[in-house]
């Protein structure tokens, strides 16, 4: 029985390959349960430069406006009851991330090429997802922490120009009031989810919350040992109030996928890849961590052509006389926090997120 197989770098490989790919990544990733092109994305993705030359993507904001309007037949042309739309903005730039693998040669494999196709699509399957996570999350908490398994080298600063920042709205758990006066008993607690949510629902810019079921909704993204600090806490019957609190309602909706449970309309969510510090404290040694408060459109990540949301570039080449097979997957893209300034670039205030920094130990680890 005969059956069909893309030769190395024929257009159609390249194309299948390419969008099954990026598929897969989708499915690997943390932050895309969060991501989407509406306006109850956590992560807004931007398509513009899908088809489009360029290498930088702005995306407006109008804000609310302000001040009472005319009663009655009182003039309102010509008058300051006719307010000019005020315009904030954000750019993303884009820039291309290539990475590849090559077999041994035809005797390991034994059935070059599909055979490596698809160990290498899986390889840089969870390459890229955890790529993607890992800058995102870099990104929405301004730092690029210590954790040792990422792949940006602990000195890394950005990716495509975009520089990572302090975030304007930052707090600390328990009384802490700064890093260096972060001790042992600043951990994650409930008490934290009320202040992120009465921060978000007070500030200017408010944070917007999504929508689900016509039910406004906040998203706080924890490290695993928040968690677990949260899970044992024993004080105002934290985990056991959390419980009773989730109930059913929106369960289908992909945002809920993996929760811890919810409480006060906010839906908690753990990652080990959430940014870590160990320089807290008045001696500086000790370990934090920096949970994400998010509401819509928090951070944006956008493509360029060859790319997308569907789609990555997908190489194949021969080497050794056509006895090893090499494949790379790459694509054009930029990710950051929402970050807002005015037509002047002036006055910069972030959008969407608050920062929330607590003490953060190993709890299999030595006392710190």
């Amino acid at each position: 029985m005969g059956y069909t197989e893309f030769g190395v770098n024929h257009p159609s490989a390249r194309k299948v390959w390419g969008k099954e790919l990026m598929s897969e990544v989708a499915k690997a990733m943390f932050y895309n349960k969060f991501m989407g092109q509406d306006e109850n994305a956590i992560v807004k993705v931007q398509t513009e430069l899908n088809k489009a030359a360029g290498d930088k993507i702005t995306v407006d904001l109008v804000r609310k406006l302000n001040g009472w309007g005319a009663e009655g037949d009182t003039t309102l042309e010509g008058t300051d009851y006719m307010e000019a739309l005020d315009f904030f903005n954000d750019s993303v730039l884009i820039n291309q991330l290539r990475k590849g693998t090559q077999s041994k040669g035809k005797m390991s494999e034994q059935r070059v090429p599909h055979n490596v196709r698809i160990k290498g699509r899986d390889a840089l399957k969870i390459w890229w997802a955890e790529v993607y996570d890992e800058l995102i999350m870099m990104y929405l908490a301004g730092a690029r922490g210590v954790d040792t398994s990422f792949k940006a080298s602990l000195a890394f600063t950005g990716f495509a120009g975009n520089a990572l920042s302090t975030p304007d709205n930052l707090i600390y758990s328990g009384d802490a009031t700064s890093s260096d006066d972060l001790d042992s008993s600043d951990k994650m607690s409930l008490s934290m989810v009320e202040r992120g949510l009465a921060m978000a629902e007070t500030m200017d810019p408010m944070i917007r919350p999504i929508l689900i079921n016509g039910e406004k909704k906040f998203v706080l993204l924890m490290h695993t040992f928040d968690a677990f600090n949260l899970r044992t806490s024993t004080s105002e019957n934290d985990w056991l109030q959390i419980q009773k609190e989730a109930g059913d309602r929106g369960k289908k909706n992909k945002v809920y996928s993996n929760a811890l449970g919810e409480y006060a309309d906010v839906i908690l969510h753990k990652s080990r890849n959430v940014v870590r510090f160990d320089d807290y404290g008045s001696t500086a040694n000790l370990p934090a961590s920096r949970s994400l408060f998010l509401g819509a459109h928090a951070g944006i990540i956008a493509w360029g052509k060859a790319g997308g949301p569907s789609k990555m570039d997908w190489n194949e080449k021969l080497f050794d006389m056509g006895n090893s097979l090499g494949i790379s997957a790459g694509s054009i893209f930029g990710t950051k926090r929402s970050t807002y300034v005015d037509e002047n670039g002036e006055n910069g205030v972030d959008f969407g997120s608050i920062a929330i920094d607590s003490y953060c130990k190993d709890p299999n680890a030595a006392a710190a």
